[in-house]
């Protein structure tokens, strides 16, 4: 299918064949269709009917146009997936991710369509403003015959819409965008700028004139494809201050709905795996009771072998038998029996872990006897840690065939023949010498030093392959040959001299040593074939020795262990983005090679569908995010039909499959992060460190020495003090002078630990104090065990104990609390202590001055020195005070708008310019006093253990050292000039005073490790490419030129001499891979998809070198730069948001509160509901009108109908817009106008029914109030509407805005919660966004006052132009938020770097003009936009990716788990119809209704009167029910947590309560238990008065009720509940079904109207629907009923 001619055509027909075959034998297998199971039940095969079904009516059929349904035969490609298991994970979370963009598609098509249609109203027709040259006009008035004469406006226009008068930019065929607006683009000398021509930029593609193009506009700026350019164009047209739209569209567009793809791939993706793993844990759940069964069986047999060897008397230590015919492998049975008195008994059976062999190990009992089973299958608890000790054992020994051998002598089994082969012929171990030998090379190779020194032989050889370049002078290669020679040989010794240490079958197991072994061949394979041409790609396999480092560097063996461990799922991935590729490129190249062909006859575009090759590289080019450029071509060429299939692709391929890429690589980083891969260290000891701890180790003991030596001479010789008895620390012997006797008489003994790989980092002093022997043992027993559970204490700890023993003599006890050690690396743990906050500086003089000289202290109390104290307390007290800091902000602020007011223009403003500099030393001024009341306040101590302070300090350091060159006359100095410029860091100063951006900075400071590594990875990455790169290409970038610039074909020179001989000028290209420095930009613009298409165009046609480029004479180097692609930019890139967002999360734990780790997850979610109640309470609803009119409108402005109707108007509004497009007749102008009108009426209308039927309460709500503008501006708009568009804002603008008002009605719209959580998660986020958003303006703020400093006056070339340049404040701004997405970076590049055609010094004539030098600087160029790119592109903006996946998994498992804030909200909104006063209280009678009334997933339909009494809702005083409880209540009913929040923090979820006091005197639960029980009552008193004859009859029913109520009002009892006055409880039993009795306590006597507590237990034969829904516990019903019920 991928080759352009087939070469048969018969083949198509035997693949069909093929096909058909397959589908019959399913089919006549499995059944068509009727059943389940059957042939196109299953998905997979609907595809398989389909393409099969298509392929025959093609065949039969000539369908013209239609054959291009051929080209789904493409899809067949699809059917790897149903084969390999792995995939279908891949594609099942592909399809999951495709499912759940239905709710972000919506919403991103809507805002799209919203920013369409403000771009419309804003830039309709200014994109067609070109510059006219009018220098030839002329006009002619004559008429010739009958001709009409033409007017001079005729001719005028005729002229003026001729491109051959338009200015054309440099080196394209694109024509000069210019404006009229201020600080729009200007037009050159003699060009006049006008608009209204016929063509728009881009081939006609790109303009705002119609909806259509305006959408694909905002959609270019979504996916930021070359949004560089519409940006510039559109600012040259309009002015500067239109980026506003475009940064609105960039952060909600681009940062926001992209990121919100990627988050929900991510989710779907993990989501999918986690099933798997839930499906595959079933199974094993399965296997395991099978084998459970299986093991039963088993054990019987095992009990009747073991009396047999019984029987025979046959007592060995371990049995062994073999099973025939045992499937199941390594599968471990363990039983424990307990013997009466002799110990335990422990079998543990371990199958097949070597040849099928069984190993029964028995633990015996004290008295040695061999205990038969005997007792049940039950395992005592003490026996786990045995069984623990021993699987452990038996699983370490699996891998290792010796060590099991050696473990186990008993082993009689014959090894297989493959095993004896490799033990006589790989393990050289032939004579004893020989193994000494073999002995003496390992202790040589083995050791940490020959690690270290191979480490430095790796990096020295790295920087040996980087040395390489392009014009390199002969002693350069010859020492690089011999270089290389020289390494060749200490790696190709290393390995050899490792081979005999260890041993072959030892030396290969490890995948290192392989690794080592294939490197060194592949070398010496390289210097055999050293002549060859074309094989020095063998010398790029040196490079991979680079990966060696991993060894001894954690991260990089991490990175490599994740992209191992991914390799499986990544495997599987690549194979599905291939076949994506593979499916669009057929499909392109079937499409649109014919009309290609035609199209472009001489001139084919380099990225076209005219092969496979090609059509392969524009959809890797789409996936890359390029889609526009390529797209463009294809319109030309084959129409709109271009548009869909190049947006499918795009959609497809990079939203959906490249951000499963990203997906994984998160997944496994979270996976790995966790494991954290402490495994891999204990297995084996880092040799590295070890070689560096021995260097460090010698350093302690030589200081430690030489103080000792010091010490010994400065002081006496101490008094014996039992030191000799002194024991060992830690098994080693200490010092022979490490004791030292201090003032109190207490021994320190400094012992240097040597190593302890286990416990203790190497070469750290313990101290020990030793008053005796026998304390210090038992102060060593406690170091000991302090020693298992902690890392040493730090250095600090160990001097502060050290100076404090030498000043206090201590306890015992004291001298152990002494001994605790510090963990120095792991968590503080958490107190919490009342923070008291000193009103009064520290000391003057630290403790050690006041101890050491006592001078200190007679200086404090004498008079000078009080008032230095005063003065202190004054500074503190003006320090602390809250203005200070405000002060401060400001100040910073103001010198910071100072910095920005230093523009080019500056030299043209004197006045301006003194100005600045007065303020400036004004500032100055200002932060030193600031800096001296600080050091006079806090002192220097704490003053300089403040990173912020030290900020500071450097900043004001540098302006006073301005100050003294400035009065010196040094200020004209270069170096002085330089220093100048590092004023923009001032800005920096205000981070540590605002909180919002110091928790974003603090967050990024602590993330800096991580990324630095990561950033070294990259850059080992990136270097081995760059190394290959360099040998691919170097010098092979020249190319000749004529005066145009323009590239010659090679027909006319061939190569450097001839083009030198024909006066042509022989250039390279700016970027290149001449050196490893120069390939490090080539590929950093690579990565980014900047000014890469350039790099490739040169690497695609370079020949060799001085040969001239041939195009595309070397195509396949497409590869290197696929392959760079996906492992330098998907991958390392990614890694990047990867580190950030693990970051995120370890700083999430970090901060989680301790309330929450203590909660199940029931208990969360009820808690998180609660929280999120306690933030509402029911709202005043507004009183209906008394008016029968004004009420009937209040009802109908408020009804739910009347809103979605004005939403559906609202959205008709907007099609209407859409309509609207550039140059449309008059005719349609006018409909429009009227339909307009009508929507004004309309809106109108309902703004006046509003204000009528809600009256002043219509301002109570923000959108009313927006309406009442809009309506009022659009009024107005139509009567003043020339007077609008000049000085207010254009009135269709507003009608735009109004849309914004279907953001109302997505509440009310059930099916859209989808869209209300993406909603709710951006609103979440907001307050983080914002905060990065400052960190962002803030770096971008000062490299823009840098790019002044460096960049003001740079030549107007490449990126740098009139309006995007670094000579005001505004306008680099403008330009580095262009930046901040990598946008146009590499223009800017070639502008700021530019050192050829200009002024290199700055020259100033006697009549006062000045010439500026306006030549870039390479250097400074490039270390300025690097580093920009990575702290903007590369952090901060992941920055917002992190925030963004964060907070909407967050939202999403708050939907799927508990209740939004939403549901509350839904649920006042109904409160208030029940409620109108908000009294918070409603009628227990109308609870059914209102429960009914309320929205899923709260709602209760009715009937619910048995739920409610299940509920167990509080009842108050005159029957009212509280909304707090009722919302509680159906709450944990929503949850099913109905048991759960006793644990919870009551307090938490009461403080609601605790405002409203309301007496609680009864329950839903109890009122239903009342009830019955009357019933019940009244029951036994009629039968008893039926048995008893006429007795008086007993009140009604609803009578009894009331008085009961009554009773208890009046009486203010608290609660009716069981527990009252138990000794007043009279029983009613029914002994059988037929007669119950009624027994009273006579002891109280009753008299009527009193209460009395009844007890009734209701038999099972009487229980009724109604007690059926009580629990059994709750059939009991105690109360207190009326006496006079029981007369």
């Amino acid at each position: 299918m991928a080759m352009t001619e087939q070469p048969f055509t018969w083949i198509e027909y035997v693949f069909t064949g093929v096909y058909t075959m397959e589908a019959l034998i399913k089919i006549s297998a499995r059944g068509f269709i009727i059943n389940t199971f059957t042939y196109l039940r299953d998905p997979w095969n609907w595809l398989d009917f389909a393409v099969i079904s298509l392929a025959y009516v093609t065949m039969g059929v000539d369908l013209g146009n239609l054959s291009a349904l051929r080209t789904f035969r493409v899809l067949r490609a699809l059917k790897t997936v149903a084969v390999i298991p792995g995939l279908k994970t891949i594609v099942g979370a592909l399809l999951e991710a495709v499912r759940r963009l239905r709710d972000v598609m919506i919403l991103t098509v809507f805002m799209l369509s919203i920013f369409a249609l403000v771009g419309m109203q804003l830039y309709m027709g200014t994109l067609r403003q070109k510059c006219v040259t009018f220098t030839n006009f002329t006009y002619e008035n004559t008429t010739e015959g009958n001709e009409t004469a033409w007017s001079f406006h005729d001719a005028w226009i005729e002229y003026a819409m001729n491109p051959a008068h338009w200015y054309k930019i440099d080196g394209s065929d694109e024509f000069l965008i210019c404006g009229n607006a201020s600080g729009a683009g200007q037009c050159p000398p003699s060009y006049v700028c006008i608009n209204n021509t016929h063509t728009n930029p881009n081939f006609n593609f790109t303009h705002f004139d119609n909806f259509g193009t305006a959408l694909l506009c905002t959609f270019r700026l979504m996916t930021q494809d070359y949004w560089e350019n519409l940006y510039q164009i559109t600012l040259r047209a309009e002015g500067p201050y239109h980026c506003a739209y475009f940064i609105i569209v960039i952060l909600l567009g681009s940062f926001y709905l992209v990121n919100l793809i990627l988050a929900i791939v991510a989710m779907s993706y993990d989501e999918t795996q986690k099933q798997d793993q839930a499906d595959a844990d079933e199974e094993e759940e399965e296997r395991k009771i099978q084998q459970t069964i299986h093991d039963g069986l088993r054990e019987d047999y095992q009990e009747y072998l073991e009396e047999k060897l019984s029987q025979a008397k046959s007592h060995s230590e371990t049995s062994l038998s073999d099973h025939e015919g045992e499937d199941n492998a390594d599968k471990i049975s363990v039983r424990s029996n307990k013997p009466e008195e002799n110990g335990q008994f422990l079998s543990v059976s371990k199958k097949g872990s070597l040849h099928d062999s069984r190993m029964d190990i028995e633990k015996k009992s004290h008295d040695g006897d061999v205990c038969h089973p005997h007792a049940g299958k039950h395992v005592d608890p003490r026996d786990m840690m045995v069984i623990k000790n021993l699987l452990a054992h038996a699983e370490g020994h699996r891998n290792s065939k010796h060590s099991i051998i050696s473990e186990f002598p008993f082993e009689e089994e014959e090894l297989p023949l493959k095993d004896r082969l490799y033990n006589r012929f790989c393990s050289w171990t032939c004579c004893r010498c020989y193994i000494k030998f073999q002995e003496f090379i390992a202790l040589i190779i083995l050791d940490a030093f020959m690690d270290l020194f191979i480490t430095i032989c790796i990096l020295a050889n790295t920087a040996f392959m980087a040395a390489d370049q392009h014009p390199k002078s002969p002693e350069l290669a010859e020492i690089l040959v011999y270089g290389n020679y020289v390494f060749t040989g200490i790696f190709a010794s290393e390995a050899f001299l490792k081979l005999i240490a260890l041993s072959p079958p030892t030396y290969f197991r490890d995948g290192w040593n392989i690794f080592d072994f294939f490197i060194v061949v592949l070398s010496f394979l390289e210097m055999a074939l050293d002549g060859v041409s074309g094989l020095s790609v063998l010398r790029s396999f040196r490079l991979l020795r680079v990966f060696k480092l991993a060894r001894s560097w954690q991260t990089l063996n991490m990175l490599i262990r994740i992209v191992a461990g991914t390799m499986g799922a990544l495997g599987n991935l690549i194979f599905v983005l291939a076949i994506v590729v593979f499916i669009f490129a057929v499909m392109g190249q079937q499409l649109f090679r014919d009309a290609y062909l035609s199209t472009y006859e001489g001139a084919m575009p380099r990225w076209n569908f005219t092969d496979f090759l090609h059509s392969f590289m524009i959809i890797f080019r789409v996936l890359c995010g390029e889609w526009i450029e390529s797209m463009w071509a294809c319109t030309n060429a084959n129409g709109p039909v271009c548009v869909p299939f190049f947006l499918l692709t795009y959609v497809i391929g990079n939203l959906v499959v490249l951000n499963l890429f990203l997906a994984l690589l998160l997944n496994s980083f979270g996976a790995e992060s966790l494991s954290g891969g402490e495994s891999e260290e204990d297995k084996e000891p880092n040799k590295l460190s070890e070689a560096i701890g021995r260097f460090t180790r010698l350093g302690r003991w030589i200081k430690v020495k030489v103080i000792v030596c010091l010490k010994v001479k400065m002081k006496s010789k101490p008094k014996p003090n039992g030191r000799d008895a002194s024991p060992r620390l830690n098994g080693k012997d200490s010092f022979p002078d490490g004791g030292q006797t201090f003032s109190n008489g207490t021994v320190i003994e400094l012992q240097a630990k040597t190593e302890d790989a286990e416990n203790t980092l190497p070469g750290e002093l313990v101290l020990v104090e030793n008053h005796s022997p026998e304390k210090s043992t038992d102060v060593l027993e406690d170091e000991k065990k302090m020693d298992d559970s902690t890392r040493p204490n730090s250095r600090t700890s160990q001097r502060e104990s050290l100076s404090s023993n030498s000043r206090n003599s201590m306890s015992d006890d004291d001298t152990k609390l002494s001994l605790t050690k510090v963990d120095a690396e792991g968590e503080p743990e958490i107190n919490e202590v009342k923070v008291t906050y000193a009103n009064y500086p520290d000391d003057c003089f630290c403790k050690i001055c006041r101890r050491k000289c006592p001078c200190c202290i007679r200086f404090e109390n004498t008079k000078i020195g009080k008032r230095f104290w005063k003065i202190r307390c004054l500074a503190y007290a003006l320090v602390e005070h809250k203005y200070f800091e405000t002060f401060i902000i400001t100040m910073i602020l103001a010198s910071s708008v100072a910095l920005a007011i230093e523009d080019v223009y500056l030299s043209e403003r004197p006045v301006l310019a003194m100005i600045l500099e007065i303020t400036d030393r004004f500032f100055t001024a200002i932060f030193i006093l600031e800096m001296l009341i600080k050091w006079t306040a806090f002192g220097f101590k704490k003053y300089f253990t403040d990173a912020w302070c030290w900020l500071d300090f450097v900043i004001v350091g540098i302006s006073i050292m301005m100050l003294v060159f400035e009065l010196l006359g040094l200020q004209k100095m270069t170096a002085i000039k330089a220093m100048r410029t590092l004023r923009a860091l001032r800005p920096l100063r205000a981070v540590s005073r605002w909180e919002g951006m110091r928790v974003v900075v603090n967050a990024l400071i602590k993330a800096i490790p991580s990324i630095a590594n990561v950033m070294m990875v990259c850059l080992i990455f990136w270097l081995i490419f760059g190394i290959v790169g360099v040998q691919f290409f170097a010098g092979k970038f020249y190319k000749c030129v004529d005066e145009d610039g323009l590239l010659l074909p090679v027909n006319i020179t061939a190569n450097k001499t001839e083009c030198l001989a024909k006066n042509y000028t022989w250039v390279n290209s700016k970027i290149n891979f001449d050196n490893v420095m120069m390939a490090y930009l080539a590929l950093f613009q690579v990565a980014t998809y900047k000014g890469w298409i350039e790099v490739m165009t040169d690497a695609i046609d370079s020949t060799d070198i001085d040969l001239q480029p041939d195009p595309e004479v070397n195509v396949y180097m497409y590869l290197y730069f696929v392959f760079f692609i996906i492992f330098g930019s998907f991958f390392t890139l990614n890694l990047f948001i990867g580190v950030i967002i693990e970051n995120f999360n370890q700083q999430k734990k970090k901060a989680g509160g301790s309330l929450e780790m203590f909660m199940t997850d029931d208990q969360k979610k009820y808690y998180m509901a609660m929280k999120r109640m306690s933030s509402k309470s029911p709202q005043k609803s507004i009183p209906r009108p008394s008016n029968i009119i004004m009420g009937w409108i209040f009802d109908a402005v408020t009804n739910q109908k009347f809103d979605i109707g004005i939403m559906i108007i609202i959205m008709l509004n907007m099609l209407t817009m859409a309509l609207e497009h550039y140059n449309q007749s008059e005719q349609f102008t006018s409909i429009l106008n009227y339909i307009n009108v009508s929507f004004i009426i309309i809106f109108t209308v309902e703004c006046v029914l509003k204000l009528i039927g809600l009256r002043h309460y219509y301002f109570k709500f923000p959108w009313n109030i927006f309406d009442f503008v809009v309506v009022v501006l659009s009024i107005l708009g139509v009567a003043l509407s020339d007077v609008m568009d000049q000085f207010l804002v254009s009135p269709t603008l507003l009608r735009v805005v109004r849309v914004f008002r279907v953001g109302r009605v997505l509440r009310l719209v059930k099916s859209a919660k989808g869209i209300r959580t993406l909603l709710f998660s951006l609103a979440v986020s907001l307050p983080a966004l914002f905060n990065i958003a400052l960190l962002l303006f803030l770096v971008m703020f000062i490299y823009a006052t840098f790019g002044m400093s460096f960049f003001m006056h740079v030549k107007h070339l490449y990126g740098i132009d009139d309006c995007f340049n670094f000579e005001t404040f505004f306008r680099s701004i403008i330009y580095l938020f262009q930046m901040c997405t990598s946008g146009g970076w590499n223009s800017a590049l070639a502008g700021i770097t530019n050192e050829e055609n200009c002024n290199p010094e700055t020259q100033t004539f006697d009549n006062g003009t000045t010439i500026w030098k306006d030549c870039g600087d390479y250097k400074i160029g490039v270390v300025y936009l690097c580093s920009y790119l990575v702290l903007s592109f590369l952090v901060v903006v992941n920055m917002y990716i992190a925030v963004i996946l964060e907070n909407f998994s967050q939202a999403t498992e708050d939907v799927q788990q508990g209740l939004t804030s939403d549901e509350f909200d839904l649920f006042y909104e109904k409160w208030e119809k029940f409620d109108p006063e908000a009294t918070k209280f409603i009628p227990l009678s109308q609870l059914s209704d209102f429960v009914d009334y309320l929205e899923e997933p709260l709602r209760l339909p009715k009937p619910n009167h048995f739920m409610l009494v299940k509920l167990d809702i509080p009842i108050c005083e005159d029957d009212k029910v509280y909304c707090r409880d009722i919302l509680d209540a159906l709450t944990k009913n929503f949850l099913g947590t109905s048991d759960t929040p006793g644990e919870i923090d009551v307090n938490e979820v009461e403080k609601d309560k605790e405002k409203i006091e309301y007496k609680v005197v009864s329950s839903t639960l109890l009122r239903q238990k009342e009830h019955y029980a009357a019933r019940v009552i009244q029951k036994a008193w009629r039968r008893y008065r039926n048995e008893r004859g006429n007795l008086p009859s007993p009140p009604p029913y609803d009578m009894v009720i009331s008085k009961e109520s009554d009773m208890i009002t009046s009486k203010g009892s608290e609660m009716a509940t069981s527990k009252d006055s138990k000794d007043t409880a009279t029983t009613v039993n029914g002994d059988t079904a037929s007669t119950k009795s009624l027994k009273s306590d006579t002891s109280n006597k009753q008299t009527a109207g009193s209460s009395i507590d009844v007890h009734i237990e209701i038999p099972e034969s009487e229980i009724t629907e109604e007690t059926a829904m009580l629990s059994p516990e709750n059939r009991t019903v105690e109360l207190r009923a009326d006496s006079d019920v029981v007369a």
